[in-house]
């Protein structure tokens, strides 16, 4: 199998594999609220998901960093996100839903392998560009997840999007057991090895930072969000198509954020102009009294999170040599995985105590304040 068939494959791994991992997420809330669970219940559940990447994803990235294993990693994945699906069609516990969100955890906890191994077939001075195509193939994904989520909820139900999730992770492992992945350099595993990786200023700056547009998404976007849209009498083709702008205008616009915005601007400003515009999203919805406003506020946020996303994981690559990335990876991930836990969490807390317009107008502050204080952080750490 030649490299460029081997490249193929491995796109329609991470295409699929997200798909697999999203195909429920607009409904997922809603679901939870038809089982009868409370909100703050709900936000726990959405949270585990992050919660075990804060774990999951160093111990991981160090594993297949040691023993090149990057194939082996990702193939873990894809099963996870499959079985993950299958059984929560089954769960209607709370503890047999968190035991399913765990797999989910950690199957998105291998997506550094997916994308260390995807920015190998790339030059050094291409880290942007291939980054940036590894978050287009993220959100494809995730787009493929919502056209199958709205075809599918609208006719039969929240609870069909699960079987789609289950079967887009079978084509995802297909994928990954056809491939042949190219050889990367890597190196024994040493604690050194590891702390020289963590210890690195725009490693410890971009993971600390990429912990927002996860807050954000998780908490809003891909949860709560919905709820709001079912509030205000929102169809389940609705909600499917308020999801799926969030992730349609990455796709659209990461050409252009990826080969010239990001070229063009300074690192610091990046980071300060996504996060306004997450700031910008919240106070959207905040407000929202129809769910064309929720529209408005996903497209800005999904620009925002693309934004962020696409120059943090550049950053990270661009930090250390190509043997320790997957160990800089698995760090990034894990922090970030923390505001994936906090996001549903806290607004879970948020929206049974205070209200949505309350939640979303202090998610809006919290991201205003990170966006001045990113442009002295960030630009100090690219120095160092």
């Amino acid at each position: 199998m030649d490299k460029k068939t081997s490249r193929r494959l491995l796109c329609i791994a991470m295409v699929f594999f997200w798909a697999s991992e999203y195909c429920h997420a607009p409904y997922f809330a809603p679901y939870l609220e038809s089982l009868g669970f409370a909100a703050q219940a709900i936000g726990v559940m959405v949270g585990a998901y992050g919660f075990t990447q804060i774990f999951a994803r160093i111990p991981i990235g160090i594993a297949t960093d040691a023993f090149n294993c990057y194939k082996t990693t990702i193939l873990f994945g894809t099963i996870s996100t499959t079985l993950s699906s299958f059984f929560l069609m089954f769960a209607t516990e709370m503890w047999s839903i968190l035991i399913c969100r765990v797999m989910a955890g950690l199957a998105a906890s291998t997506w550094l392998a997916f994308s260390v191994l995807y920015n190998a077939y790339f030059k050094d001075d291409e880290s942007v560009t291939a980054m940036t195509n590894a978050n287009a193939f993220n959100n494809g994904g995730k787009l493929l997840a919502f056209f199958l989520g709205i075809l599918t909820a609208t006719r039969w139900g929240y609870k069909v999007p699960l079987l789609c999730s289950f079967l887009t992770g079978l084509v995802a492992v297909v994928a990954v057991i056809l491939l042949k992945p190219i050889e990367i350099k890597h190196e024994s595993f040493s604690f050194k090895h590891a702390l020289d990786v963590i210890k690195t200023p725009m490693i410890i700056v971009a993971a600390l930072f990429a912990m927002l547009p996860q807050f954000y998404m998780q908490g809003t976007a891909f949860s709560f969000t919905s709820s709001k849209a079912k509030l205000l009498g929102a169809s389940s083709f609705v909600i499917g198509i308020i999801s799926l702008v969030f992730t349609l205008v990455q796709v659209l616009i990461s050409p252009y954020v990826g080969k010239k915005l990001l070229k063009r601007m300074k690192s610091s400003s990046a980071v300060c102009l996504g996060l306004i515009l997450l700031s910008l999203s919240c106070v959207s919805i905040a407000f929202a009294n129809t769910p064309l406003l929720l529209i408005l506020g996903n497209i800005i946020g999904g620009v925002g999170c693309l934004i962020l996303n696409a120059l943090l994981m550049s950053l990270i690559v661009r930090s250390v040599s190509e043997e320790k990335r997957s160990t800089a990876m698995g760090f990034y991930q894990a922090v970030y995985g923390i505001g994936m836990t906090l996001g549903p969490v806290l607004m879970g807390n948020l929206v049974g105590g205070k209200g949505y317009s309350f939640a979303y107008m202090t998610i809006a502050i919290i991201m205003a304040v990170f966006a001045i204080v990113a442009l002295p952080v960030v630009s100090k750490a690219e120095k160092k």
